[in-house]
């Protein structure tokens, strides 16, 4: 079997070409198309891998990135601010304020 990185990238396209064709035309019927599709399969199977790998990563990579943004969100701090009550300390610096950071989660 050809390796992931080692390919024939041609023997990969004519596979594929191949396989599209059939669906339009009965080519597979034919032993000359059943022997071209096998001896490509090898590169198409390891090409197929690849795709597949990299769109792995992608998504990997999609999923880390909102993982961070949900983070980030979360440990946002909490500003809040209560009304004055009717103390003279109160109606001079205002009410109370609290600033507050969740720094894990429940």
């Amino acid at each position: 079997m050809a390796d992931a990185k080692n390919y024939n990238k041609l023997n990969a396209l004519v596979y594929e070409t191949i396989v599209f064709l059939c669906r339009f035309y009965p080519l597979k019927s034919k032993p000359w198309i059943r022997r071209i599709l096998d001896y490509c399969l090898p590169d198409w199977s390891a090409f197929r891998a690849e795709v597949a790998m990299l769109e792995v990563e992608e998504q990997i990579k999609n999923i880390q990135k909102e993982w961070e943004k949900e983070e980030r969100e979360k440990q946002e701090p909490i500003y809040t601010e209560e009304s004055a009550d009717d103390s003279e300390a109160q109606r001079l610096l205002g009410g109370e304020m609290r600033l507050r950071a969740p720094f894990s989660d429940p």
